[in-house]
């Protein structure tokens, strides 16, 4: 490829960065791990180019990479990152390479370090539950814990609520934190939160020079946290402006504070806020600097026409974004497809999916073959995601109702954890013509 072709440096295999790099004329070189080969289900575009890291997250390795691949001799634009693990090693990176990035790398540790970033938004003034820091579980000191009731116990840097409890007491911590060691968790460094009731939000938008250029709110059908410790998947709604002003209007003013005090000058973020169920008031759970997950991206697109891959590319270069809302009056929700635990086999086909009513996009993430455990691990497991929209919430949440339910009936599972017997029962029931019970020549099965 010619040396005076605009390319940027991407970490991490977002689709819509790299979707918004090539509607641009701009080449994306996709530093990508393992995973894109392991799991086979997401491909580089063509005009990307790949280039083989063995830890995206480590600094070492993806120098090593560039050198490899000789890409550390072109001349990039800027460098990007969507990957919640990567970030501080992007801006890192930045700056070894002089590159042009949204997240400087004196802000990007407040964006992955949660007992960091609750402290700097409690700094401003805005209602942030208390936390304390547990440097490692495997050596937890009790009395160096101030007395909780019920708190939430997570990695001080994860994502996706995967390895998140909710504990009681001190009691139960230090049975949780066993438990962890026992199964083997990586994490070390823990962040114990006091727990929040209510309503959870989410808030997604673009920043440019400080200031806050976009904002779409919407909420969970529950919260994070207890859909995965129910063994749901996460549903979710976007608020409308004119419809839920009065949402926008509450989350705006502590979005903004919160960005402020994180240190976000530009690029793209995704916010998690808890409604008190007393006072009404938000309180700050934690942000990324980075887009939302569960086809948040699709929502925003579909509901106010705004591209965050595009606006997260042009917040990398430094270049403000194109924004120019354009709100839709239908109500929008996404969700994950559930699974349950076995032997995945059979489901709907996308064309099917796609002619009930209000199907705006789907997703089909897991193949046949696939075997889920009897817990679900985090918010991001699911069969697949897909996006509704309907006239009303009313009608959206009817729509999202039928569509679960109406999966559910063309699941197909070989259960976990089935005797022989069970086996060969549930092996009649679906498949009656193939089931065989055990029988002797005595009589012939055919008449010659």
């Amino acid at each position: 490829m010619p040396q005076d072709q605009p390319s940027a440096l991407i970490v991490g295999t977002d689709p819509y960065a790299m979707r918004a790099c090539l509607r641009n004329g701009i080449t994306p070189y996709v530093v990508h791990g393992p995973h894109l080969a392991d799991w086979g289900y997401l491909k580089l575009p063509d005009g990307a180019v790949g280039i083989f890291a063995e830890d995206p997250t480590s600094i070492e390795s993806v120098l090593l990479a560039l050198r490899r691949t000789g890409a550390a001799d072109r001349s990039f634009r800027f460098l990007q990152t969507s990957d919640e693990e990567a970030l501080v090693t992007v801006a890192a990176l930045a700056r070894v390479l002089d590159l042009p990035t949204a997240v400087a790398a004196d802000i990007a540790p407040n964006f992955r370090d949660k007992w960091l970033q609750k402290r700097a938004v409690a700094a401003a003034g805005l209602d942030v539950g208390a936390s304390q820091a547990i440097e490692d579980i495997h050596h937890l000191d009790p009395s160096a814990l101030a007395d909780f009731d019920k708190a939430v116990l997570k990695p001080i840097a994860g994502a996706g609520t995967r390895n998140t409890s909710v504990v009681r007491g001190l009691s139960e911590l230090i049975d949780t934190c066993a438990e962890y060691r026992r199964r083997g968790v990586p994490q070390r460094t823990f962040v114990l939160e006091e727990f929040t009731p209510g309503e959870e939000w989410m808030a997604d938008g673009v920043v440019f020079d400080g200031e806050l250029r976009f904002l779409s709110v919407g909420t969970y059908a529950e919260p994070c946290l207890t859909a995965v410790d129910a063994n749901r998947v996460l549903q979710l709604e976007r608020f409308d402006p004119t419809e839920d002003a009065d949402a926008f209007a509450l989350a705006r003013p502590v979005v903004t504070e919160a960005l402020r005090a994180l240190g976000l000058r530009r690029g793209v973020f995704h916010m998690e806020l808890f409604r008190r169920p007393d006072t009404g008031g938000l309180v700050f759970g934690e942000c990324a600097a980075r887009t939302g997950g569960g086809l948040i991206s699709e929502a925003v697109a579909f509901k106010f026409g705004v591209d965050l891959g595009e606006a997260a590319i042009r917040c990398a270069e430094g270049i403000e974004p194109t924004i120019e809302p354009t709100v839709r009056p239908e109500s929008v929700s996404t969700l994950f497809l559930a699974n349950r635990p076995g032997v995945l086999v059979g489901y709907p086909s996308l064309e099917q999916i796609r002619a009930l009513p209000g199907v705006e996009h789907v997703r089909l993430d897991l193949p046949y073959g696939f075997r889920t455990g009897d817990t679900v691990q985090d918010t991001t497991q699911g069969v697949g995601q897909v996006m509704l929209s309907g006239r009303t919430r009313e009608e959206v949440r009817s729509r999202r109702e039928f569509l679960t339910r109406w999966f559910d009936e063309r699941l197909v599972v070989v259960p976990a954890h089935a005797t022989y017997p069970e086996l060969r029962s549930w092996q009649r029931a679906n498949w009656p013509e193939t089931a065989s019970d055990f029988r002797t020549y005595a009589e012939p099965e055919r008449q010659r």
